[in-house]
């Protein structure tokens, strides 16, 4: 398995993570512009990743509420600024982190990244399970970056996370 890769999927996990560490739940739905991606709604969106590419591994089935993930998260919800819609700041860090954990351990036990990819609709742009990996690099740090820009439009310090020196 590749070093970098799980490094990289690590370190953009970690940068997440402490982009939202000092926010308050009343915080996580806050909208600068409507149908923005706000931070519960964007850390809900990467354990619903998570979730099933933990499936697609055969580690283990998809999770009992991932269909309410989905419906909250997925990429045909509309995110909105209503608290009550969302699981909490807490509830979201540590499936987060528990996912991000197995993700890893996954990867440290497999022998190759070229097996295909389950998915049929996937594998049309990322037709081994290492492209897909590759893929969730970019598309966690595509949110990260959702969640920097709206940080600074919140008028939130900013955070450098795994950039400190």
């Amino acid at each position: 398995m590749s070093d970098l890769l799980i490094w990289s999927l690590e370190n953009a996990r970690k940068q997440t993570l402490c982009l939202v560490e000092d926010l308050r739940d009343d915080q996580m739905c806050r909208q600068t512009s409507a149908k923005e991606n706000h931070p519960a709604w964007i850390l809900g969106h990467l354990l619903l990743g998570d979730d099933y590419l933990l499936s697609m591994l055969k580690v283990r089935e998809l999770s009992a509420d991932f269909m309410d993930l989905l419906n909250k998260y997925g990429p045909n919800s509309k995110p909105h600024s209503s608290n009550e819609n969302y699981d909490s700041k807490q509830f979201l860090v540590e499936r987060l982190t528990e996912t991000g954990l197995l993700r890893l351990d996954t990867l440290c036990q497999m022998k190759s990244l070229d097996q295909p990819t389950p998915d049929e609709t996937l594998a049309q742009t990322q037709p081994t399970i290492g492209h897909h990996l590759q893929i969730l690099v970019f598309h966690e740090g595509h949110h990260c970056g959702q969640i920097s820009s709206w940080r600074k439009a919140q008028k939130l310090p900013a955070v450098k996370g795994i950039f400190a020196s």
